[in-house]
């Protein structure tokens, strides 16, 4: 891997790590596929494959 592709990576891998930490804060579930399966990891670090009750919707 080049420098420049290095350190994009790690630029970007710290702005993914951000975002998953401030949704933590606020309450959000993050959301990511594992094996084709679309999973929720919510605020509390719980795992599901059921999608969560949004809030005021």
């Amino acid at each position: 891997m080049s420098e420049w592709a290095a350190k994009m990576a790690r630029i970007i891998n710290k702005a993914v790590h951000d975002a998953q930490e401030e949704n933590r804060r606020c309450g959000i579930p993050n959301v990511y596929v594992i094996n084709g399966t679309i999973v929720w990891q919510l605020p509390d670090g719980t795992v599901t494959s059921t999608k969560p009750v949004e809030a005021g919707v």
